[in-house]
């Protein structure tokens, strides 16, 4: 830990996407709230936020490209602006706005010497990258990727980006409020809690309901997205649609339920905050082998892994749990252990040490990594064991004022390439 100083704090612009009000809100909305929230109360830094979140509802395509460049150029104006100075930036981004916009911040955060961090939501920027034009995926390797940090949310990507010495892994954050469990007399009760779209497995869970022991149920919540209609899901008595959830009603809903039902082959799925909310409220997860959940949810041990888009395996898992009382409140002990390594507090002062506030207790490990508390069986940080962070340098205006250029982060051996 760094001993104490009485320096001025760094000063860092989050750039970001905030939730709107009325507007479908996603992860990366969320996840991008809670860690400005979280970086606002360290005492070393003074952050300043710019919001990047366009209402893109309703609007064409060309609506929405218009958003796209205004937002842009508003972005630009403001890092160029003489007025504002920032000692580091913080760039959040989905995959594929970091193929569109990184360059451009890359750049501009170059011209006016400002540290860049990367911070990627979601699970696939490989795919992203390796679909790209030749010309485009280029310009990202040469400019947004050289940021001094790339902080990545699944050990696959950091695997997959693993001949960068700037890459780390960061871990969706989640600080699901403690509320009190709704009494319940009957049966197991499932939920599905996202974004309604058919890559999420919202139809394999309906079907999978219909076959529920008993007198267990499946709710669905979530906000219908384009090209997908509630009715389309097959009627029965074992499931119930109730809408989409605000955000603030949502551990309330966990706690009404027993169990969260996420079947999902989205390709950007990295680590849900849902799952984590959910783990935190006590709720074993029945999820799929895909993309990276494996790294989240270790089956039999906090939730139950089954095949993606497998209806069968997916109703045995749910009766399962909804038949054996005793195997569930084991999982469900996992559950708020393996939660619990995922709140934010756990994980802000690296964050605010990278970023170079003077105070910050940063540790030379990813969280999570050291043997004390190294995230149990089903993770892939063990097999991850290089991507260790460096020491971060000391803030630009401390090297300042100590009379020499401002450091650039040491770089680390690069991680080995084999899964």
């Amino acid at each position: 830990m760094r001993g104490a100083t009485t320096s001025a704090p760094t000063r860092v612009l989050l750039i970001g996407p905030l939730p709107i009000e009325g507007d479908v809100i996603g992860g990366t909305k969320v996840s991008f709230a809670g860690l400005v929230t979280a970086l606002s109360r360290e005492p070393g830094l003074a952050v300043t936020v710019h919001d990047t979140s366009r209402r893109r509802a309703g609007r064409g395509r060309l609506g929405r490209l218009w958003l796209d460049v205004a937002g842009m150029a508003r972005l630009a104006a403001r890092l160029l602006r003489p007025s504002e100075r920032f000692d580091a930036v913080l760039f959040n981004t989905s995959s594929g706005a970091l193929l569109t916009s990184g360059p451009i911040v890359a750049a501009l955060c170059k011209l006016r010497r400002t540290p860049l961090t990367v911070r990627v939501f979601g699970g696939d920027l490989d795919l992203f990258h390796a679909r790209a034009p030749r010309p485009l995926r280029w310009l990202v390797d040469r400019t947004v990727l050289q940021a001094e940090r790339v902080l990545l949310q699944t050990h696959a990507l950091c695997e997959a980006f693993a001949s960068r010495a700037n890459v780390a892994w960061w871990p969706t954050t989640r600080d699901l409020a403690p509320v009190a469990r709704t009494p319940h007399a009957g049966g197991t009760r499932f939920l599905f809690l996202a974004q309604l779209r058919r890559e999420k497995g919202v139809a394999e869970a309906v079907a999978a309901a219909a076959r529920l022991p008993g007198t267990a149920t499946l709710t669905v919540h979530g906000p219908p997205m384009p090209g997908f209609d509630v009715g389309s899901l097959p009627p029965h008595d074992r499931w119930t649609y109730g809408g989409a959830v605000p955000s603030e009603d949502v551990p309330r809903v966990l706690a009404a339920h027993d169990v969260l039902v996420f079947p999902t082959y989205h390709d950007g799925e990295g680590l849900p905050g849902i799952v984590i909310e959910a783990m935190q409220a006590g709720l074993p997860v029945i999820t799929t082998r895909f993309r990276a959940l494996g790294e989240l949810v270790r089956d039999g041990v906090d939730g139950l892994l089954v095949a993606p888009r497998d209806t069968e395996a997916l109703a045995a898992a749910m009766r399962a749990l909804a038949t054996d009382g005793e195997r569930l409140a084991q999982l469900a002990r996992g559950a708020v252990a393996r939660g619990e390594e995922f709140r934010t507090s756990r994980w802000t002062a690296t964050l605010s040490g990278w970023l170079g506030a003077p105070d910050a207790a940063w540790t030379q490990h990813a969280p999570g990594t050291d043997e004390a508390s190294a995230p149990g069986p089903g993770s892939v940080s063990a097999s991850c064991p290089s991507l260790a962070v460096a020491a971060p340098p000391a803030a630009p205006e401390v090297a300042a004022r100590q009379g020499s250029a401002p450091a650039r982060a040491p770089r680390r051996p690069a991680a080995p390439t084999g899964r």
